[in-house]
Formats: C-alpha cells, sequence, structure tokens
C-alpha cells in the first residue's frame, strides 16, 4: 500500500479568481493563473517579453493576441501558447466585452 503524504495549501491572492489554492510544499509560485477583462478598444498593456511560457484562453468574446507584429483572433472556448520572449500583448478590438485566463510558467 502506498504511503499518503500529508497535504498543505496557502491561499494567494489572484486578479480576478476568487480564490487561489497553492500546495506549500511548492516553492514560490511556479505557475501563477490570472484572469483579465477588457472593454473594447483597449489593452491591458503595451506589448513586452519577458521569460517562462504563456498561454491564453479566452474565457469570453474575442480578443486578439499580438507577437512580434503579427495578430491572432482568439474566440471563446480557445487557447494560444506562446513563447513570451516574442514582443506580445493581448487586445480587444471587438465591439464587446472580454474576459480570458493567462497562465504563466517561470523562466
Amino acid at each position: 500500500m502506498e504511503e499518503k503524504m500529508a497535504v498543505t495549501v496557502r491561499e494567494l491572492s489572484v486578479k480576478g479568481v476568487a480564490r487561489c489554492l497553492l500546495d506549500a510544499d511548492l516553492e514560490g509560485e511556479p505557475i501563477h493563473v490570472h484572469i483579465s477583462e477588457l472593454e473594447p478598444g483597449t489593452r491591458s498593456h503595451p506589448p513586452h517579453r519577458h521569460g517562462g511560457y504563456e498561454a491564453f484562453y479566452m474565457l469570453e468574446g474575442e480578443g486578439t493576441v499580438e507577437i512580434e507584429g503579427e495578430t491572432f483572433p482568439l474566440h471563446t472556448n480557445e487557447v494560444m501558447v506562446i513563447d513570451p520572449q516574442k514582443l506580445h500583448g493581448l487586445f480587444n478590438a471587438s465591439n464587446g466585452h472580454i474576459r480570458y485566463m493567462v497562465i504563466l510558467t517561470k523562466a
């Protein structure tokens, strides 16, 4: 019979998420998740670069992912995984509100 390991969790404050629990045995926050919302014609921040890996999951609406000047539409229930060392961002070029999840790993 396999021995069970004790589990302790800690709670993190995360943008757009009611409750985020993290296994306390993990160092830091190896995977970061948050929810963002954008009104029509807006972006959360200018295009940027960073390490790790990044994924965008569109929860509601239609957003546009920009990578190195190229654009890719992302509709509800679609996901895009990118190399965030390339200049990137997400903006709302639609006429409606969008809501999306961002998933980031450490470099």
